[in-house]
């Protein structure tokens, strides 16, 4: 459609839930070696293959019933790794994100906060024979 001199074109839009949505894995090859752009993932090679190693040692059982923190400085990408994470051990993985801010709340304790995050990530399974 143009008006004139000035054409009008219609954008199609990206629909994101949330910053972190376009993550689907941290974009290793293999070997565990980064690629510098893949699976939403860029740069932050080291964090990432040390993100993979977390990984292998989830599915492969070693370090199961326990929590992972990471820390840094803010705008390192903590949350692009951990929801990188959280894609790649899959959805049978419980998975709870909780950010400084909730913890250190004026509302409720720190150990209050870090209770109520582990409760979260309880996953129960049933099974019917």
């Amino acid at each position: 459609m143009e008006l004139g001199n000035i054409e009008i074109r219609n954008i199609s839009k990206i629909e994101r839930i949330g910053a972190h949505s376009h993550i689907t894995g941290l974009g290793l090859k293999e070997s565990y070696e980064p690629l510098d752009i893949a699976d939403g993932m860029v740069g932050q090679h080291s964090a990432r293959k040390a993100a993979g190693l977390i990984v292998k040692m989830i599915k492969d059982g070693h370090i199961a019933g326990r929590a992972l923190l990471i820390v840094g400085n803010p705008g390192t990408g903590k949350t692009a790794v951990a929801m990188a994470i959280s894609k790649s051990v899959g959805e049978d993985t419980p998975f709870v994100s909780i950010s400084a801010s909730e913890v250190y709340s004026m509302d409720i304790s720190k150990t209050e906060a870090l209770t109520q995050a582990f409760r979260k990530s309880i996953g129960i399974r049933i099974k019917e024979e």
